[in-house]
């Protein structure tokens, strides 16, 4: 797939459309879901909560699909997964390093990422939207 996000985009209207017009509410509902998977991969926020929307608007489930991909649900690495465990344990840069043996740079790197993956703020802020998301339910 080489452009997901317009993919998402397209699905998420499409189903919009044959909502809107009575039309076929199972292929509505498989485009949701697809939908929700692409939006879920690519961490793309805005998009995943239209297409939650329209789905609980049309009483349509798309659950699991979101959560599907744990790891990937954000757009995170196995490593910056690792790292965010670790972060939502309270562990600062130093005993990310230690802990994954890693310089302490590399950790405040893969944070940086992490943060800006999840359009968090801070590293709590970071634990919350991974515990929201049900990230770390496999950890």
């Amino acid at each position: 797939m080489r452009e997901p996000y317009p993919l998402a985009i397209a699905l998420f209207r499409a189903a919009e459309a044959a909502l809107a017009s009575g039309g076929d509410r199972d292929a509505a509902a498989g485009w949701l879901c697809r939908a929700a998977e692409i939006a879920a991969g690519l961490g793309a926020r805005p998009l995943a909560e239209a297409v939650t929307l329209l789905a609980r608007r049309a009483r349509i489930s798309t659950e699991g699909a979101a959560t599907a991909q744990n790891i990937g649900a954000a757009g995170l690495t196995p490593r910056e997964f690792d790292v965010l465990r670790l972060i939502a344990a309270g562990m600062s840069n130093a005993r990310i390093a230690s802990e994954l043996f890693i310089s302490p740079k590399t950790a405040s790197v893969h944070v940086s990422n992490i943060l800006s993956k999840l359009g968090a703020s801070s590293r709590s802020e970071a634990a919350a939207t991974a515990h929201e998301l049900r990230l770390l339910d496999t950890a």
